[in-house]
């Protein structure tokens, strides 16, 4: 397996001693938790607790169903449920783990709580352009995953070998969802290491696999039949499509957390698109979903228009403004990035 770079220094020890002596541990993640943020604060908060070391999950919201079935699940404290509790815990923290994001902006209404605490905070994430706001950070963004970063970082405190089934399977788990089921570009032959190292545990990936992706329900397949038969609209001359959803819409299929996951790739796998777009209402904003192949920069687009941020070839962002508009500024913009959006050659 190569060389772990950023946790080869003395930092990853260091946190571990700093971990054995606190009393307060938190590890939270982004707003709209998926596979990655869940796997990887649930891993850490297994890992520690089988070694001895009590912590707390705290995230801002809810998360989809098909990820409930991680060990440590009914425990996580929500934002959105308990409030008070949430910001307590962060602002009583001794150690405070930033786990699968790089801007507090991106935990929505515990920002302030984030921004205030006195704890020593500690990120690990992949994701590009860091924000420089915690006292220790672990960042990779040619890592696959921030739960593969999990593993190193546990491995670097040569504890891989301790892994139990439940940690391994939340490591699983994040791993496999960000990566696409390891088809990205970003999966590389150490995160292969790490899958067979984590199989080896006894951990049935089978299983983990079917639990995310073949647990649907009747509505979300009518929803997705829908969106895809009467709200994808493709724009062959510039590589592109869009798909769009209006909140009347998902209501009318009894929407739940997570029905939409993968809707934006599945977009992107029409032959002849470069970028594909994902954008719905939610109660108090549009949420946008962007996916690119190549040199266009998924990335980019979304933080220079919508103040997103995400990967090279995924990210994401947010608006006030109402759905018609930011699809039509979507729209707009295609024309700006022809050249950039060229289909490339095989």
């Amino acid at each position: 397996m190569e060389a772990m770079d950023i946790f080869a220094d003395d930092r990853a020890g260091d946190l571990l001693v700093r971990l054995k002596a606190s009393e307060r541990i938190i590890l939270t993640g982004h707003r709209g938790p998926d596979g990655d943020a869940v796997g990887s604060t649930l891993a850490l908060w297994n890992h520690f607790k089988e070694q001895g070391i009590e912590s707390t999950v705290v995230f801002p919201d809810a998360y989809p169903k098909f990820i409930h079935w991680m060990n440590g699940h009914d425990e996580i404290v929500l934002h959105s449920d308990q409030p008070e509790l949430a910001e307590k815990l962060i602002l009583e923290a001794d150690v405070l783990f930033v786990q699968d994001y790089n801007d507090p902006s991106r935990v929505g209404d515990l920002q302030e709580s984030l921004e205030k605490t006195k704890a020593f905070t500690v990120m690990i994430d992949h994701h590009q352009r860091p924000t420089d706001f915690v006292d220790m950070m672990f960042s990779d963004e040619k890592s696959c995953s921030t739960c593969e970063m999990v593993y190193r970082l546990i491995d670097r405190w040569g504890e891989a070998s301790k892994l139990s089934v439940d940690t391994a399977s939340c490591i699983y788990c994040g791993i496999m969802t960000d990566s696409g089921s390891f088809r990205f570009p970003s999966v590389s032959a150490q995160t292969h290491l790490i899958a067979a190292a984590l199989i080896e545990t006894g951990m049935d990936h089978s299983v983990i696999h079917a639990r995310v992706y073949d647990t649907s329900r009747e509505g979300k397949l009518k929803l997705v039949g829908y969106a895809l038969s009467e709200k994808l609209q493709v724009f062959p001359e510039y590589h592109a499509a869009i798909i769009s959803l209006s909140i009347e819409e998902l209501d009318k299929f009894g929407y739940e957390k997570g029905d939409t996951e993968g809707l934006v790739n599945t977009a992107l796998s029409i032959e002849g698109v470069n970028f594909a777009a994902f954008i719905h209402e939610s109660s108090d904003r549009v949420k946008m979903s962007f996916r690119s192949v190549g040199d266009f920069s998924a990335r980019d687009f979304s933080a220079k228009y919508f103040g997103g941020g995400g990967h090279h070839n995924a990210a994401g962002a947010a608006s006030t403004d109402t759905l018609d508009q930011v699809v039509s500024k979507v729209i707009d913009l295609l024309p700006n990035y022809l050249e950039a959006l060229d289909y490339p050659a095989p």
